[in-house]
């Protein structure tokens, strides 16, 4: 008969400990839940549409800049005798950029711009409700559920966090400040703790470096910064909570199980949902209790733009290809083998269907 050893028993009442915590945790969830729930927005299609600006278009910009924008570039464009010698900014880039997602999310809105002021006026305040409640209820959503995934991950978590309040998150706390620290710094050396949460000029917190929950196991490799980055566990939960579904993320190990059609097609071409939800993500795990675009020394603007630039501003064939392989993996992870995959007329031109269609052509005596 085996003697269980002391070191056994430990182990038994750790887990035991753990599974408690997070059913409480759980349960704490649920009754916030409860507590908190509103009042169904008004049955305005305009209002849920402007929802999905602020996780697919921007996270910053408001809908009169981009329209703005817009019309001073046209403006430029229509008045200059040499239209392709005009220089713009990064940032009036970015903008315009925002402006044609905006127009391809929301096409019908491309004939409503040169509308009745009043029409006009009346959608963009309709749009504007979503717009300004998205990013709060996102904030608010990740806000309890994190602290639920990090029990998880790094059970026992000693102390425990709070879900309703985040003081004790942020550098405070050892978990999520080694997911919060910039990959330059070492979090396991008391001295950097000690440096972060005291602001040294040396160990500054921006959003000019990669913080670690951005990794794949939250640690990089410093001689190929890009490896692993942007595959990190909690990234894939973040993301699947919001743009899927609350029960699908718990789930992230093996391949997605599908999702909303729409959603995933929109999902799968924008860099702008994999930006918003790592700032949004970045939020969860400061100690930061109101939404700012400034914490500290960390900008979220920059930060955002930073990730948005990561995917669309790839300098060459190969970090294309990385790119392409990268976002490959996410559908996979996020929707599954199911998705649907949008088919380019090049790829539906080698299939049965269409080969056939110019064969009878040709036979018919035209042209293929």
């Amino acid at each position: 008969m085996a003697i269980e050893s002391s070191s056994d028993h430990e182990d038994d009442a750790v887990a035991v400990r753990a599974k408690q915590r997070i059913a409480a945790l759980e349960r704490e969830v649920e009754v916030l839940k409860a507590s908190n729930k509103r009042v169904k927005p008004q049955a305005d299609s305009n209002v849920h549409k402007g929802r999905a600006i602020r996780q697919l278009v921007s996270l910053f910009d408001g809908l009169e800049d981009l329209i703005a924008e817009n019309d001073r570039r046209e403006e430029l464009l229509d008045s200059s005798d040499s239209p392709d010698q005009l220089v713009f900014t990064q940032d009036e880039d970015r903008t315009i950029k925002s402006f044609n997602e905006l127009l391809h999310c929301l096409p019908w809105l491309k004939k409503k711009l040169s509308s009745d002021v009043d029409e006009l006026d009346s959608i963009l305040k309709d749009l504007r409700k979503g717009v300004d409640s998205a990013r709060g209820d996102d904030t608010a959503n990740l806000k309890h559920v994190v602290v639920m995934w990090l029990t998880e991950l790094f059970h026992p978590l000693d102390p425990p966090l709070h879900t309703t309040v985040k003081d004790d998150h942020g550098f405070v706390h050892h978990i999520t400040g080694k997911l919060l620290c910039p990959i330059e710094y070492t979090w396991s050396l008391n001295s950097t703790k000690e440096k972060i949460r005291d602001r040294d000029p040396d160990y500054l917190v921006t959003a000019y470096s990669w913080p670690a929950f951005l990794y794949m196991d939250y640690t990089f490799d410093s001689g190929n910064i890009e490896r692993g980055l942007f595959h990190s566990a909690l990234l894939i939960k973040a993301f699947k909570h919001l743009f899927t579904s609350p029960s699908s993320a718990k789930e992230v190990e093996g391949d997605g199980n599908g999702a909303d059609a729409i959603v995933a097609s929109q999902c799968r071409r924008s860099s702008k949902s994999n930006a918003a939800t790592h700032s949004h993500l970045q939020f969860s795990l400061s100690n930061v209790n109101s939404w700012w675009s400034i914490d500290s020394d960390f900008d979220y603007y920059v930060f955002y733009n930073n990730i948005v630039d990561f995917f669309e501003v790839a300098p060459g064939i190969d970090t294309q290809a990385h790119i392409k392989e990268l976002l490959k993996w996410w559908n996979r992870k996020v929707f599954g083998k199911t998705r649907a995959i949008p088919l380019t007329p090049a790829q539906l031109g080698r299939f049965s269907v269409s080969r056939m269609t110019s064969q009878r052509t040709v036979h018919e005596g035209g042209s293929p």
